[in-house]
């Protein structure tokens, strides 16, 4: 099935979620490592249901914008990217994204899918600023915002609890004035 692509790269193209997206979201959601990197969802079971409540929640949030991380080439979904709580007036979201395919990480797909999401909230829904947190341990996902240009802005100490350990977690932040030149 050919996917309704909304911005591209050569190698990453995010498009539209499609409800057979889910089937994948809820079997790499359910992988404790990758778990480590998302948040609120470690030690989490998510069910097929949870994963489909997911998709009908993001097709109707005024204030998100839900991008699956598809790869032109082989033709497949490898995670997804969001501008969540979006402020229009203000101006401003948050950012999200989760490179769900273990063989898919490293390669800088994430690169070119923050690229295209930040593009998207800059030039598309004018926004001014969009915001990220990150755990300080996930090096490749900082060296990716970094590249983008994102730049941190503070850090909670102990916020967040993994593998039997505290961790700090990092905001960070971009303007559009410094991506779009």
């Amino acid at each position: 099935m050919e996917r309704c692509k909304m911005l591209s790269k050569d190698k990453v193209s995010l498009v539209v979620p499609i409800k057979d997206d889910i089937q994948s979201w809820y079997e790499w959601v359910n992988d404790i490592e990758t778990q480590s990197y998302l948040g609120s969802m470690y030690g989490n079971i998510i069910t097929l249901e949870d994963e489909s409540d997911y998709y009908d929640h993001i097709r109707k949030k005024e204030n998100l914008r839900t991008f699956s991380i598809y790869l032109n080439e082989e033709k497949k979904v490898i995670g997804n990217v969001s501008l969540m709580w979006i402020d229009f007036q203000n101006r401003k979201a948050e950012m999200w994204i989760a490179i769900l395919d273990k063989n898919s990480r490293g390669n800088w797909y994430g690169t070119d899918a923050v690229k295209l999401i930040v593009e998207f909230g800059f030039r598309v829904l004018g926004l001014n600023k969009i915001n990220l947190r990150v755990i300080w341990f996930n090096d490749r996902a900082k060296a990716v915002y970094e590249k983008v240009w994102f730049k941190e802005v503070w850090r909670l100490r102990e916020e967040s609890f993994r593998n039997g350990k505290f961790h700090d977690d990092i905001y960070m932040e971009i303007f559009a004035r410094d991506f779009i030149k």
